[in-house]
């Protein structure tokens, strides 16, 4: 697979909605060529290649659950429960691929790529292997980026990744993701504000 320009990156930084929130990252820089979808296919850690297949397996159950009548109330409710409790142990699993010797925390991430602050620069345009540990049980991404731009920012560098080559079904994950992020700032500021009138209303 070849490597984008840097004006290829930043068009491809601009194709997906971006959302500002902390996730843990790992981010390795690596040498030759960008990987292919064969290379980036053999490359991802089982737990990986788990967290996806699991992830899409409780809301197809539980849609089939309403043609069982009565009963489907309480075999939603044990789906649930033994949901959550694979989740729990593939939160567990997944923590262990997090390296904290490559460990960052997001600025902002979206389908297109992500943003960080380390404390070394990147030039850019080098590849980068990167694992996305998504927040709220979301699941967890491995792919391959190319550096868009290395910026100072308060004594660290502000790097710019452009996922550059992933699935496509862990790109609608990390969209997914960031929408349901976005949705949640979205709520929490507008309680914020039915609290605030509250409080500023004569009573």
């Amino acid at each position: 697979m070849n490597e984008l320009t840097v004006q290829q990156l930043a068009d491809a930084y601009q194709d997906y909605f971006s959302v500002e929130h902390c996730i843990s990252i790992n981010a390795k820089a690596i040498s030759g060529a960008l990987p292919d979808k064969a290379a980036l296919a053999a490359a991802i850690p089982p737990a990986f290649l788990l967290a996806s297949d699991a992830g899409g397996l409780n809301p197809s159950a539980l849609r089939s659950l309403h043609r069982l009548g009565d009963l489907a109330e309480e075999l939603a409710n044990y789906l649930q429960q033994q949901a959550r409790k694979i989740d729990m142990l593939l939160h567990y699993v997944l923590r262990q691929q997090d390296d904290a010797a490559q460990r960052f925390v997001t600025q902002s991430y979206g389908g297109s790529g992500c943003c960080y602050l380390a404390d070394s620069p990147l030039k850019p345009l080098q590849i980068v292997e990167l694992k996305l540990f998504l927040d709220n049980n979301d699941g967890a991404v491995f792919c391959y980026g190319q550096v868009l731009s290395c910026e100072p920012q308060a004594e660290k560098w502000q790097i710019r990744v452009v996922f550059a080559c992933i699935r496509d079904e862990d790109r609608e994950l990390i969209v997914r993701a960031s929408l349901h992020q976005q949705s949640r700032l979205l709520k929490q500021k507008a309680e914020q504000k039915a609290e605030l009138r509250q409080h500023t209303t004569p009573g």
